[in-house]
């Protein structure tokens, strides 16, 4: 305590010095003595505190403090304890600066205790208040009385007072980053104008604009697929994007169709194959009956109604060599069948028959064969028959622009009969003649290609496909991918169902392991292993997906004035894809302004228990083509009441469904005036309300008849009778000249004068 108290009265010796100092300042020239003495401080037993007189003018500089404290030669003694230089130094530019006079020594202090010089007073630091600083410091709240804003809810909370402070803060200013548009652009079709305007750093409503200018009126998540739009697009922003195709190129696995791989490929690699000879003509013209007689076989006693409806694949030899026979429908349902038997094949037999000439289908035929570039080969059947005249059917194939050999044209003609197999050897003779001029050849020894000529759902064996090997050799184990769909290959089964492990180019084989029913006409490739062709499945159907996404309506003037149609909804089944396909297009093509067909499911297989209950949710009829109903379905189809169908033949699929469109049409009103009355009294009833006295003019009047009611010649209401009567007895009918009361439903302003005439309405049935 004592040595507090001492420190306490050195303190205000300094103090007091400083005041007197500030009143009379110092000279500014003044020597700097030599060197400041530090005395040694005596330690002392016992500290008294006592008062110090005032300082005197005389006292000596501190600054002699200073030069001692300097100086760093002197060694300090034992036990002293030296003051830091920089403390020292920042109280001597204090001095100087407030130019004070020196300061005498009053006191030595103890060596124990070295004297204790005022240091520079240090900054308070900074310090965060605590929560406990900010409580005591608020106000203490004065007691408000409950008032009528309270009561309302008008008086704001603290929740609210701090949202509505918040919300009025003024808002920082963002940051404005420039963004640096790409001056090129890669981009993958189809891209949706969301990705794009992402892609080109722009506003998506700015493209749409753009696009709206040019008559193209496009939403956010519309997709472009037109290269040329899309690069218009980027010129209107300075951008130049182009197409990225090398996804397209993977997707597409050969980058070059089956003949370009086959002409590229080295000579010495190839190898002679069989021709694929594809039957075409018009039905009944005996098509398949000629086959059969190649073959030596009797394949059309199998078909319904002894008409193909399937494509038919095999491979016969015969004395000229090797061929594969490709049996094509000649129905007008089965064009698309038609179609991909002449993009396959390498030569095509048009079979006429000679009693009748050319027909509808065979010119389409015809014109398919020209399409793909085929050469043509022409088979005047059934020639043992008495109206047999080739000279007619040179005629209508010269029509045609096909002129005959026997013309001096450069199409060949054959005369035969499958009945009775004449021409038979010259149809196969100029069949090998027409394949060796083609030099028809393939590579075996690379990956299989191919195209599928049909699909079914098999029983036992699921998903299957009938292929036609055009390059390479196809395998057991294989992974194949076509279209959007892949498998791998489990079993490969020959024209007479028996299992074989390769298939060679020309060779029709049956494969199963798919993993779902094959589009027919669709190109096969096989790949590396199952997981490429999964992957490569998956990213074909993502495209298709996104390619099929956007396809808008068309307006126009005649589509807003049309009716809305009545929709027969149908779940088809078949036996094969081929089949189903061909169904599905003759029932869409069933024109009318009235109904129309809706195909809500169409599938491979039998009819089963899920497309039962698929119907009854639908309302749907379901038809079966060339299949049957599985058996514990049949209980379901009279618990749900569903309508099934079953065909065997196409025409009878199609009459059945015009019928069917024909019973959903409203029936048509027709009028017939039967008689015609006059209101001649009129009495009022209590029970009955106003009744009518009327005079029969023309005519019967029946109860319950129609009636138009006229007046001042003007059709004014339309009406059914309630009651007739004649002298107070109900009857059923009045005949002409007779008097009798009439009651009406609903009219009841009924006034003299007025004609009635009675008619009754029939409904008809309406026309397609």
């Amino acid at each position: 305590m004592a040595k507090d108290l001492k420190l306490n009265i050195k303190n205000v010796q300094i103090a007091q010095a400083l005041k007197k100092f500030k009143k009379k300042p110092l000279s500014p020239k003044k020597e700097k003595p030599k060197k400041a003495e530090v005395e040694k401080p005596e330690t002392k037993a016992k500290r008294t505190a006592r008062i110090l007189p005032p300082i005197e003018k005389e006292a000596k500089p501190i600054k002699e403090v200073k030069k001692e404290t300097k100086t760093k030669e002197e060694k300090p003694k034992a036990k002293e304890k030296i003051l830091k230089p920089e403390e020292e130094k920042v109280i001597v530019e204090k001095v100087e600066k407030a130019e004070k006079p020196p300061i005498e020594e009053i006191e030595k202090p103890s060596k124990k205790e070295p004297p204790k010089i005022l240091e520079k007073e240090e900054e308070p630091k900074k310090k965060f208040k605590s929560y406990k600083d900010f409580k005591s410091a608020k106000k203490p709240q004065t007691f408000r009385a409950f008032d009528t804003r309270d009561k309302l809810g008008l008086r704001a909370t603290e929740d609210e007072r701090w949202r509505k402070r918040r919300f009025f803060k003024s808002k920082r200013q963002k940051e404005q980053i420039e963004v640096i548009r790409p001056k090129s652009l890669k981009v993958i079709l189809p891209i949706s104008i969301k990705d794009l305007a992402s892609a080109m750093k722009l506003k998506a409503s700015e493209l749409m604009q753009k696009l709206f200018l040019q008559g193209i009126t496009l939403t956010i998540n519309d997709y472009l697929d037109d290269e040329t739009t899309i690069q218009l697009l980027g010129h209107e922003f300075d951008c130049e994007i182009t197409i990225d195709v090398e996804e397209e190129k993977r997707l597409k696995i050969a980058q070059m169709s089956i003949k370009e791989e086959i002409d590229e490929t080295d000579k010495e690699k190839l190898e002679k194959r069989p021709a694929v000879i594809t039957f075409m003509g018009h039905v009944d013209h005996g098509k398949t009956s000629l086959i059969d007689a190649i073959r030596l076989s009797n394949l059309a006693l199998g078909e319904a109604g002894k008409i193909t409806q399937h494509i038919g694949a095999f491979t016969a030899k015969t004395k000229f060599g090797d061929i594969t026979i490709l049996d094509t429908p000649g129905h007008e349902a089965f064009s698309e069948m038609r179609q991909r038997g002449a993009t396959v094949t390498d030569i095509v037999v048009l079979v006429i028959a000679g009693d009748e000439g050319i027909k509808e289908q065979t010119i389409e035929a015809l014109n398919q064969a020209k399409k793909s570039n085929v050469p043509m080969v022409v088979a005047l059947n059934k020639s043992d028959k008495a109206g047999f005249d080739p000279e007619k059917i040179y005629r209508q194939l010269s029509d045609n622009s096909l002129l005959p050999e026997a013309w001096g044209g450069t199409t060949i003609t054959v005369n035969c009969s499958a009945k009775t197999k004449d021409g038979i050897n010259e149809l196969l003779e100029m069949l090998s003649l027409q394949a060796e001029i083609l030099e028809l050849r393939a590579n075996p020894h690379t990956r299989a290609r191919g195209t599928i000529l049909e699909s079914e759902m098999h029983k036992g064996l699921g998903a299957a496909a009938t292929v036609l090997v055009q390059n390479g050799t196809l395998r057991t184990s294989d992974a194949i991918v076509f279209s959007d769909k892949y498998g791998r290959i489990k079993t490969l089964h020959d024209q007479f169902d028996n299992i074989v492990t390769s298939a060679k180019p020309s060779m029709p084989v049956l494969i199963t392991g798919l993993s779902s029913l094959a589009e027919a006409g669709a190109e096969f490739i096989v790949v590396e292993n199952e997981k490429v062709a999964k992957e490569l499945a998956d990213a074909r159907s993502e495209k298709i997906q996104l390619s099929a996404l956007q396809k808008p309506k068309k307006f126009s003037l005649e589509t807003l004035g049309e009716k809305e149609k009545k929709v027969l909804p149908l779940i088809l089944r078949a036996d094969v894809q081929g089949s189903l396909e061909a169904l599905k297009t003759s029932l869409l093509k069933i024109q009318s302004d009235k109904a129309e067909v809706n195909i809500v499911s169409a599938e491979v297989g039998e009819v089963s228990e899920s497309d039962i209950r698929l119907a009854a949710a639908s309302k749907s009829i379901i038809l079966g083509f060339h299949t049957k109903i599985e058996s514990h379905a049949e209980s379901l189809i009279k618990q749900l009441k569903i309508i099934v169908r079953q065909h065997d033949i196409i025409y009878h699929v199609i009459d059945e469904v015009k019928e069917l469109m024909r019973s959903i049409l409203d029936k048509v009103e027709e009028h017939n005036d039967i008689g015609k009355a006059k209101v001649i009294a009129l009495f009022k009833s209590s029970h009955l309300g106003v009744i009518a006295g009327c005079l029969i003019e023309d005519g019967i009047i029946k109860r319950n008849s129609h009636i138009r009611i006229i007046r001042d010649e003007a059709e004014i209401a339309r009406d059914k009778i309630a009651s007739l009567k004649r002298v107070n007895e109900d009857v059923k009918e009045v005949n002409k000249g007779l008097e009798c009361g009439i009651v009406l439903e609903k009219f009841k302003d009924i006034q003299k004068d007025d004609i009635l005439e009675a008619y009754d309405i029939t409904y008809l049935e309406q026309d397609l």
